[in-house]
């Protein structure tokens, strides 16, 4: 199943890999761009939104909402 979700706060490539890299921890595949600040991600069972913003917390600050 494929989930997206819009990351605001993302300013350069390092942000990418730093969301890319939290993200990977809870799902199967992660595709993160800076144009749009999207999020895509492929994961067996649907995450819930506090899941993903937990994920990506610790990497910066940056706001995650549906896309």
């Amino acid at each position: 199943m494929q989930q997206e979700f819009t990351i605001e706060g993302m300013h350069c490539n390092g942000c990418v890999a730093r969301v890319t890299k939290a993200l990977q921890a809870v799902a199967d595949d992660v595709q993160v761009t800076l144009q749009p600040p999207r999020a895509t991600l492929e994961v067996a069972d649907p995450l819930t939104l506090d899941e993903v913003k937990a994920a990506v917390k610790n990497a910066g600050d940056y706001v995650v909402t549906p896309a």
